[in-house]
């Protein structure tokens, strides 16, 4: 399957959420802004019953963005955040309490795909998840295939690194022209769509480097 095709389409999802007036602060202002977005897809109610997907609070811990899922289950945070970070998942109807530790760049976006919420444990998985964001390259290491970054646009003494795996990756320029691993440099800016590994380094990634 293409990055393309595991990806949601986003304006179809902004469209459904603004629609329902599901986002709630933290895109307001001039600071910089990143992105949590997706769809919970299944609902293990707190009772061991299956419930709505509908009205649940996604919010940042520690951060006062949040959103509310749609009837379709759909949620988009955006706010002033970055690095690692706690998802919230509550709901005062069933006493849902559930959370998620993500890894997000500044000023980036994280899509998760088929959110599973199981309110007894409180545990939440899901299917797949997406990064999209523009970095400066600050480490290359060809024969290991990773490359090393920062977000291009971070927060003053912000030095949360992130790790793509070149193995699985392509790599073009802005006309979209092949570049060699050895062609890259240290303070290069790229633009990077892949999706997250389980040890939060990004692969199967679209890097073009500007």
């Amino acid at each position: 399957m293409t990055l393309s095709a595991r990806y949601f389409p986003l304006t179809l999802l902004l469209l459904a959420i603004w629609s329902c007036g599901a986002i709630d602060g933290g895109s307001r202002g001039t600071g910089i802004t990143a992105t949590v977005q997706g769809a919970v897809q299944s609902m293990q109610g707190v009772s061991g019953q299956d419930s709505s997907v509908e009205g649940i609070r996604v919010s940042i811990q520690g951060h006062q963005a949040k959103s509310v899922t749609n009837s379709s289950g759909l949620f988009q945070v955006q706010g002033q955040f970055s690095g690692h970070l706690t998802v919230l998942f509550r709901r005062k109807s069933d006493g849902l309490r559930a959370s998620l530790p993500v890894y997000l760049p500044s000023a980036g976006s994280l899509t998760l795909n088929g959110v599973s919420i199981d309110g007894t444990s409180g545990a939440v998985t899901y299917d797949s998840a997406n990064v999209d964001f523009l970095g400066v390259i600050t480490g290359v290491d060809c024969t290991g295939q990773t490359l090393t970054m920062l977000s291009a646009r971070r927060p003053a003494g912000n030095m949360d690194y992130y790790i793509v795996d070149l193995s699985n990756s392509s790599i073009t320029n802005s006309q979209g022209n092949p570049v060699a691993c050895s062609a890259l440099e240290n303070g290069q800016t790229a633009h990077v769509q892949g999706s997250v590994e389980e040890n939060n380094s990004f692969g199967n990634a679209t890097i073009v480097v500007e």
